[in-house]
């Protein structure tokens, strides 16, 4: 009998070491995601650094972006972080990303992401994931075109100049116009031109907004800023800024040169 009991004893001591504990996952209010905001170009792919903090008292492995939509994750960094112990664990990884077309209304991104941690009634660790939303702006890709320097508003599309002589108190004339470089229409009234003279001793700044609505390949009229140079400008050289602008994002930018002569 004593024999019986000790086997019977030995198959239990067996049965249970075969078995395995399920391990609860780490809860991820403990998975703390850190994200600057987005702002990217329509259909360009742009590397964005995510910070992650452990702050559970077990590990998380294989922790990577899922998703991130409306963007698509082309490529994710994949770290293990350690659990917390004197101080709570943070890692750095970074996403590669890329826009879909431009969406005047996107504001919001949802990042998701998974992580390894727990165990269930098999040994399998058990995937989980965290969402978060992150500030983003997609924006049109539009260039500003043929920037420069004319002799009057009367003579916008004659032949640019990059540099420009005057005297103080004169005016001089910027010419330009805008194009579509990307694929998705850009509506009338979303863009805008501004001037900037760097030294403001000598002029000052102006915005022009782009009234044609622009298709792919698509371009706006050729417009102009007529500048007046301050009556006691120093003479000397400064720059002229021209920016395109969706909003306060810059699109594009370029530099003219200005020169005031005594």
């Amino acid at each position: 009998m004593n024999k019986i009991i000790s086997i019977l004893l030995l198959i239990s001591v067996i049965l249970i070491s075969g078995c395995v504990s399920e391990k609860e996952p780490v809860d991820p209010n403990n998975v703390i995601v850190k994200v600057e905001p987005i702002i990217i170009k329509e259909f360009q792919e742009q590397s964005v650094p995510i910070i992650i903090v452990n702050n559970a008292t077990e590990p998380i492995d294989s922790v990577s972006v899922a998703l991130f939509n409306p963007l698509t994750v082309v490529d994710s960094e994949r770290v293990n972080i350690p659990a917390k112990n004197d101080k709570t664990e943070m890692v750095s990884i970074s996403v590669m990303v890329k826009a879909p077309g431009f969406m005047p209304e996107t504001n919001i991104s949802t990042l998701r992401l998974s992580y390894a941690s727990g165990m269930d009634s098999k040994g399998n660790p058990v995937i989980s994931t965290k969402s978060v939303p992150v500030q983003t702006t997609i924006l049109p890709d539009a260039k500003l075109h043929d920037v420069g320097f004319v002799k009057n508003m009367e003579h916008l599309l004659d032949s640019k100049m990059t540099t420009w002589e005057l005297h103080k108190g004169d005016n001089f004339t910027i010419s330009f116009y805008v194009k579509n470089e990307g694929q998705t229409t850009i509506d009338e009234e979303t863009l805008t031109v501004k001037y900037i003279v760097a030294n403001d001793r000598i002029g000052g700044n102006g915005t022009f907004t782009i009234k044609q609505a622009m298709a792919k390949g698509g371009t706006s009229y050729t417009q102009g800023f007529e500048v007046p140079i301050k009556e006691d400008a120093p003479n000397g050289e400064t720059d002229v800024y021209i920016t395109l602008l969706k909003d306060e994002n810059i699109l594009d930018t370029q530099t003219l040169t200005l020169k005031v002569v005594l």
